[in-house]
């Protein structure tokens, strides 16, 4: 009898232990089980399912053995790595209960990508249900998104390729590296918690060669959850500012209504913000025939200024998570491609007619003062027309910004407050261009801080030309020569290529020939010495042309417009060799300088009746109006381009139509906000102006056109090799005259 009650004893023992081992094993056997009795759930064979079984697994080894993981560095009192334990053992017990509360957190996680081979190299999930994840009984339990990045270079080095031969083209098609992948886990696990856990459970399901698992795949800076919002100092100011701002709308356009209802005189100061008083003079259009007045500048603003915020769309569009993002490999060997990557032509554009622009204002100043210019005010004059809307932008990057969207994305591309947090001094200054040029507060402000000194050099330039006239043309295109062969010496000393998206130093050829001063100037001067033979020998009459000669002119702009464009295409084709570095080095400058003067030529036709129906079209007057708006919508656009993308949660579709569908809305929200900003910001400057310092009211000079009143009104332009604008025409106009009629830029009156 005692051998069988032994026997009995072994057997008991044996299925006890059998059953600690299911017990212990069971999160994972059971979806085993499951599976292979047809009773499983769509998720239970995921990452996101056996995360938490596995993690939980993971959590009860550490607490037996006595190991302790890594601690949070991070001073937020919400994690704590028991508690971590805990909520992520509840979320697994709930989740095999079938509750729905727990449900959520594996539902929202990211899955296998649709178009991995395509370059869908990312998988979000579901934000919004992520972060409201929240149990729905006991101690306070909520999610927490996290964005993670697996390194897959080790699994991408298995694949057996086709060996096709990949497109030689700029930003090079290269193997995969990272994937991004949205995770769901429990507010109080850490990032450094939640790395170890999910290194556990891919390491577990997957092995330890798929994945390289010494990367850090959370970081905090990636993670976000529902918490209280903490208004900063800078938060409150720019919601009280913005309160001001609007009453002061109100309050001045009541104002204004009641005064005209009584018949009473009003107080301009009081009128400064008015809407009643200020929208007329955006939106009023009257064609006068002033000799002052270059009509077409203000279709070629217009046009350059869609031009801007087209290019700074495809930077942007690139970003997204496009299911097919490797199309952009293809695309960028289509011909419509040059528009984006010669898209900085633009900025030549309005360079151009900044040069020019300055040259006649300073010039009629100069006619009325017997050669004289007041530079003090004629500085100020500019900075307090400029900086009020660049300074509302920077004061809204750096405090309502952040609050604009959240989500995947906006990790990864809602980060320009970080850029403002050291920099928006020199913004405000217009020196970031060479103080802080890898991150610029405001991207596109560049030009701005370009063509602002420009404008203080200017009187290097002016007084002398309007002295000695054309005696002084010869040092200045001395010097402006000097400065294109400082472009193409520092092509060839840094190896620079014909093509940007081609190059392997982006960032150091944007810092050394695309946002330095001295790399604008011929443009510039082109204008200036182009402005100087319109004002001294062809304001005010006709010069003829002979048909023929005529015919000829525009065929060689026309020419010289299209080479620019689409002359180095070739060169980005698959079979075609690489181009030299001097190729590159001279097509740099001389494709700014040669655009210069074409636009020159269209502007001269244009102004001497030589421009048949295209000047028609540029001289419309709806254009007028718009070119108003052009200031603001520079300064706005990037602003509103970075916003709508960064906010998106789900993938795209990279093609053409697309991209122009995101403009239409890019340009729509970015002008309703550039009516608001005119009207909020600097037609108020302009007026408080004309208030205090009684601009503007000054009599021309004897037997001149009457005077044009200035105005700001050329945009800007910038591309991630940035595409850049022009400042207003009132910038341009050294001579400080209000708003009243908006007609002192030569291009508008």
């Amino acid at each position: 009898m005692e051998q069988p009650h032994k026997l009995g004893l072994l057997t008991a023992a044996l299925l006890l232990q059998l059953l600690l081992l299911a017990n212990a094993s069971a999160a994972y056997s059971n979806s085993e089980k499951n599976m292979l009795t047809g009773h499983s759930t769509p998720m239970e064979s995921s990452l996101a399912f056996q995360f938490f079984d596995l993690a939980s697994q993971q959590a009860a080894v550490a607490n037996s053995t006595g190991i302790q993981l890594a601690r949070s560095s991070e001073p937020r009192s919400t994690y704590d790595d028991a508690l971590c334990d805990r909520d992520v053992a509840r979320i697994r017990d709930a989740i095999h209960n079938m509750e729905e509360w727990a449900l959520e957190f594996p539902d929202t996680w990211g899955r296998l990508p649709v178009g991995f081979f395509w370059g869908h190299l990312i998988s979000m999930g579901q934000y919004e249900e992520c972060v409201a994840a929240t149990a729905t009984y006991g101690s306070e339990l909520n999610g927490q998104y996290c964005l993670a990045r697996l390194n897959i270079t080790q699994f991408y080095r298995k694949v057996k390729r086709r060996h096709e031969e990949f497109s030689r083209i700029s930003y090079k098609q290269t193997d995969p590296e990272i994937f991004e992948l949205g995770v769901c886990v429990p507010s109080t696990c850490s990032a450094e918690k939640t790395d170890a856990l999910l290194k556990y459970a891919i390491a577990h399901l997957y092995g330890n060669d798929v994945i390289d698992l010494s990367f850090p795949m959370v970081q905090q800076k990636w993670c976000k959850y529902n918490a209280p919002v903490e208004f900063r100092g800078v938060d409150i100011f720019a919601i009280v500012f913005f309160s001001l701002i609007i009453f002061f709308l109100l309050a001045s356009s009541v104002y204004d209504f009641v005064q005209t209802r009584k018949g009473a005189p009003k107080r301009p100061l009081f009128l400064a913000f008015s809407v009643l008083h200020n929208a007329p003079k955006i939106f009023t259009v009257k064609k006068v025939n002033n000799p002052n007045v270059i009509h077409c500048l203000n279709g070629l603003r217009c046009f350059s200024m869609m031009w801007v915020v087209f290019g700074h769309g495809y930077m942007t569009f690139y970003d997204l998570p496009h299911i097919n993002r490797n199309k952009y490999y293809t695309w960028l060997q289509t011909p419509y491609s040059m528009l984006v990557q010669n898209g900085s032509l633009c900025v030549d554009t309005f360079f151009f007619m900044s040069g020019l622009l300055m040259c006649w204002g300073a010039f009629r100043e100069m006619d009325r003062t017997k050669g004289k210019l007041n530079i003090p005010m004629m500085y100020f004059h500019r900075y307090i027309r400029l900086t009020p809307v660049v300074a509302v932008v920077v004061l809204y990057i750096m405090s309502l910004y952040r609050y604009s969207g959240a989500g995947p994305m906006w990790f990864k591309l809602g980060t320009q407050d970080q850029r403002c947090a050291d920099t928006w001094w020199a913004t405000l200054l217009y020196v970031q261009n060479y103080a802080f040029p890898y991150s610029i507060c405001v991207s596109q402000s560049w030009y701005l801080a370009v063509d602002t000194q420009l404008y203080f050099l200017s009187p290097l330039f002016l007084i002398p030309l309007y002295k000695w006239g054309k005696k002084a043309l010869i040092p200045i295109g001395i010097f402006g020569i000097l400065c294109l062969g400082c472009t193409v010496a520092t092509f060839l000393h840094n190896d620079f290529t014909l093509f940007r998206v081609q190059d392997d130093h982006v960032d150091l050829r944007q810092r050394l020939t695309y946002y330095p001063t001295h790399t604008r100037i011929p443009t510039w001067l082109i204008g200036v010495i182009f402005g100087y033979f319109l004002f001294t020998r062809n304001r005010g009459r006709q010069i003829p042309l002979a048909r023929h000669w005529v015919i000829t002119g525009w065929v060689l702009a026309f020419g010289t417009m299209l080479a620019d464009m689409w002359g180095p295409f070739w060169r980005i084709l698959p079979d075609t060799p690489d181009s030299p570095l001097i190729e590159g080095a001279l097509f740099e400058p001389l494709s700014r300088s040669s655009w210069a003067l074409a636009i020159g030529w269209i502007v001269w036709a244009c102004y001497n009746g030589h421009g048949g129906l295209i000047n028609d079209f540029l001289s419309w007057s709806f254009f007028t109006g718009f070119s108003r708006l052009c200031y603001c919508m520079y300064v706005i656009h990037r602003i509103v381009q970075l916003v709508n993308a960064a906010r998106l949660q789900t993938d795209t579709h990279f093609s053409d139509y697309d991209a122009i569908l995101r403009w239409w809305h890019d340009f729509g929200i970015t002008l309703t906000l550039s009516i608001f900003a005119t009207l909020a910001f600097e037609a108020p400057i302009l007026g408080i102006e004309k208030a205090i310092f009684g601009r503007g009211d000054a009599k021309p000079a004897p037997k001149k056109p009457a005077a044009v009143e200035s105005e700001k009104t050329a945009p800007i332009i910038e591309q991630s090799a940035d595409i850049a604008p022009a400042t207003n025409g009132a910038e341009q106009v050294p001579e400080v005259e209000p708003i009243a009629s908006r007609a002192e830029d030569p291009s508008k009156a």
